[in-house]
């Protein structure tokens, strides 16, 4: 152990060790770096994180992409936990008759606004850290460089979108009925279907604790293949994995908040509808998902018809993932189809043999009925049909036979056939180079020998002379 020293001690004497430790932590002398005995990096200097060694830097990393994960997870919890409030306040005003105005219902609001600004604050706080990693990805003192539009706006948009609730207090509009009558309603049930756009975070938190993201291999390897782990890759391996289970949840999650928000508009301003219930709700969702639309059941408000809008979006978006699906697994396999045109070239193998020896047969007979004087007789006739369907399906069977492999072979048969030809291309190139430089060295030891030669002949002459 080294002893504690003074942290006045000059840094150019011989007499200052290499580390110090300094309250049970080890320093090194005349840097910005502090290492404690979990072996965790703590940068005074952010600026100067970038003279790290890399071992440290790759420490420093995962920290920062821990932290970002618990920061997503915030983001989470509050997100889930406003919208669950306003759930809960959005019920007892619709059920319970409780007003705008009263304790409780102003005391759940002013919980959904502390949520809200600590949600909007963790949002700032990820794309601070989004900023530190891509500080020490890129290895830029300023912080600056790597903030680009894209970020900027992606800061703004996710503002907007979480900033809409029910503000405490009652709010009132002047709403003009689709029939035309005007009365004063409450602006917080389009606020409460704002909010339930924060649910895009529950995409966000699955990604971030998503294997893919957190395994550091699949980062190596999407580094070196220039290939970007982010949520688009993780949806699409998804979708690759489990598509069933991701479309089913996406389709579940979409019919619930929809139901409940169509129930919610047509309630807050179209109070004396009687069909305003759960079930007729949810039938009025499923038929417009479904694109179905039998005309039964219609929203009465111009909020419900927007959600309407927004429901059959989504069930195109979901029906053609759907269809997607089906089609890629009724779709066969590379081995399936190799060993479906190998029966199937059996099968073409043995109805042309059989069609060839029925063929011969009706040569036969042919050949021994006119060999007995038969002539032009209805027995002739009847074989020479019977050549001709054989004759006839030995030729289907030829194409077939020809056509059997063209669908085969698919992009990955390629790429490796490619890849292939060009390690026999690059083999032989190899050698190639090599014979040449063989015989190069060839001709320089002849062209040597040439010379001694004629060294020799020209003393050889000289001496007999």
């Amino acid at each position: 152990m080294w002893p504690e020293e003074d942290e006045d001690m000059e840094l150019d004497s011989p007499k200052t060790p290499l580390f110090k430790f300094i309250k049970s932590k080890m320093t090194y002398s005349g840097s910005d770096v502090t290492l404690n005995k979990h072996d965790r990096i703590h940068v005074k200097n952010r600026e100067e994180a970038n003279s790290l060694p890399l071992g440290d830097r790759i420490n420093l990393r995962k920290e920062f992409i821990q932290r970002r994960r618990w920061v997503v997870d915030l983001e989470f919890v509050f997100a889930m936990a406003g919208i669950i409030l306003m759930m809960i306040e959005t019920e007892l005003y619709i059920t319970h008759n409780i007003s705008k105005t009263s304790v409780i219902s102003l005391g759940i609001k002013c919980i959904i606004s502390v949520t809200t600004a600590a949600l909007l604050v963790t949002i700032c706080i990820n794309y601070y850290t989004v900023i530190q990693i891509k500080v020490l990805d890129v290895g830029v003192k300023d912080w600056k460089c790597v903030i680009t539009t894209w970020m900027v706006c992606s800061l703004l948009v996710e503002i907007i979108v979480c900033v809409p609730h029910p503000f405490p207090g009652d709010y009132n509009i002047v709403y003009t009925s689709p029939v035309g009558s005007k009365r004063l309603v409450s602006i917080d049930a389009v606020l409460s279907i704002l909010m339930m756009t924060r649910l895009y975070l529950v995409g966000k938190f699955a990604v971030v604790h998503s294997r893919l993201l957190t395994d550091t291999s699949t980062s190596s390897i999407g580094t070196l293949s220039k290939v970007k782990i982010n949520t688009k890759f993780v949806f699409r391996a998804a979708m690759t994995n489990r598509p069933g289970m991701l479309i089913f949840l996406v389709m579940v999650i979409t019919f619930l908040v929809n139901t409940w928000a169509m129930r919610t508009c047509e309630i807050y301003y179209e109070p004396s509808n009687s069909k305003n219930t759960y079930l007729e709700t949810m039938w009025l969702v499923a038929i417009t998902f479904l694109t179905v639309g039998y005309g039964d059941a219609t929203p009465s408000s111009y909020c419900g018809r927007y959600i309407s809008i927004i429901t059959g979006s989504m069930g195109v978006v979901t029906t053609a993932l759907l269809v997607a699906m089906l089609a890629r697994n009724l779709e066969q396999s590379r081995e399936e189809k190799y060993v479906f045109n190998f029966v199937s070239r059996m099968q073409i193998e043995s109805r042309k043999k059989n069609a060839a020896a029925n063929a011969i047969k009706n040569v036969l007979k042919i050949w021994s009925l006119r060999k007995h004087g038969a002539g032009e007789s209805k027995d002739i006739r009847k074989y020479t049909d019977r050549l001709k369907h054989a004759l006839k399906e030995i030729n289907v069977a030829r194409e077939e036979m020809d056509h059997i492999g063209d669908g085969m072979l698919g992009m990955v048969d390629v790429a490796h056939t490619v890849d292939r030809i060009g390690t026999v291309v690059d083999r032989n190139a190899h050698g190639q180079n090599k014979l040449e430089m063989r015989i190069n060295s060839l001709d320089m030891r002849l062209s040597n020998i040439e010379d001694k030669l004629n060294e020799i002949r020209t003393l050889l002459s000289a001496k007999f002379r």
